[in-house]
């Protein structure tokens, strides 16, 4: 396979990492809303602090990895 063809794939690969990841951003927020909502009076405090902010961390990780992952295929 030729160097261009392996970047294309790469990249095409990390695309679809990053659609998937970012499409399950819902389903990570109903479970964090699950524990922090209103019947979910499990956690209190700082726990709830950061439990709300589980879906932020979830979008940043996704882009992040998909970045990194484009900028290694790109360098030559």
């Amino acid at each position: 396979m030729s160097a261009q063809k392996k970047d294309l794939s790469g990249i095409m690969m990390t695309f679809l990492f990053m659609v998937v990841g970012l499409a399950l951003t819902p389903t990570v927020q109903e479970q964090v809303t699950n524990i922090t909502g209103v019947g979910g009076d499990n956690l209190t405090g700082a726990a709830l602090a950061i439990a709300k902010l589980i879906p932020l961390f979830w979008v940043i990780i996704v882009i992040a990895i998909g970045l990194a992952a484009i900028v290694t295929w790109l360098k030559v």
